[in-house]
């Protein structure tokens, strides 16, 4: 019996590391996610609105970036070959334990960054605003420990389904958004949104389906197998929104997300 019950978790553990090989290789894997994702349409617009910030205003010199609210950090790989240090300041419970990139941790809340003034090269805030107490106070910590003509860059939801209960307080529009930087001392560079009144249908529609029933006192969790049964629905739905978006041209009223660079004034 011994042997049949090795031979049993012998064969359940490949066929369960073939399953999560195949499940990267179709879905991808954050920030690298496929058109069969359900949130393909942000994360790709993120990660092309970062690389063009790189291309445009990272020199060969090496930055000291900040990281607010990263959790695993899954834009560290982009920023790393311009990163003199790379710092989290994040809740101890979303931090990874093992952390074995050159990554420095910090326990911290964003509106109180355990971060001297004027310190820092670049601050990232990711999908962070929405779920902080006091965004305005956020975004004031990040001006003070930039250094003069330090960047700030980041993104946040327009439309979006309640996510991450119970810290998902807000969603974004433009007006907003130029509203906290500017009432923190922020030079606006560009705020850009990503694409049509399609892709924010598609986002929003995938994120409900793969998301729990949001219930008050309970924490949501993700649906796995069901967002990876219906990958080819999925791409099917990212591909028809491109599609539209492209056929009809975005009024840039309903973009799911925007993402912005600002600027501390020296």
């Amino acid at each position: 019996m011994n042997v049949l019950k090795k031979i049993y978790v012998y064969f359940e553990t490949k066929q369960n590391r073939l399953h999560k090989k195949l499940k990267i290789f179709i879905l991808g894997r954050r920030p690298f996610n496929t058109i069969f994702s359900f949130n393909y349409h942000n994360i790709h617009h993120i990660v092309c609105f970062k690389k063009k910030f790189i291309h445009e205003y990272l020199t060969s010199k090496k930055y000291t970036f900040l990281d607010v609210g990263a959790g695993y950090s899954p834009y560290y790989e982009l920023f790393e070959p311009y990163s003199n240090e790379y710092i989290v300041v994040d809740l101890e419970v979303s931090l990874p334990k093992n952390e074995k990139r050159n990554i420095s941790q910090k326990i911290g809340f964003a509106e109180s960054l355990p971060i001297q003034d004027n310190s820092i090269d670049i601050v990232i805030s990711n999908q962070v605003l929405e779920h902080v107490n006091n965004d305005l106070e956020s975004v004031k910590e990040s001006y003070r420990v930039l250094k003069p003509n330090g960047f700030f860059i980041g993104s946040v939801p327009h439309i979006s389904p309640i996510h991450l209960e119970p810290y998902d307080y807000r969603r974004y529009t433009e007006l907003g958004l130029r509203k906290i930087l500017e009432d923190s001392d922020f030079k606006i560079v560009k705020i850009e949104g990503n694409g049509g009144v399609h892709r924010a249908f598609a986002v929003t529609v995938m994120m409900d389906w793969y998301l729990s029933e949001f219930k008050l006192d309970e924490n949501q969790y993700f649906r796995e197998k069901l967002h990876f049964r219906l990958f080819l629905l999925n791409g099917f739905i990212n591909s028809m929104a491109i599609l539209m978006d492209f056929l009809i041209k975005s009024r840039k009223r309903s973009p799911s997300n925007y993402s912005w660079i600002a600027i501390k004034n020296s």
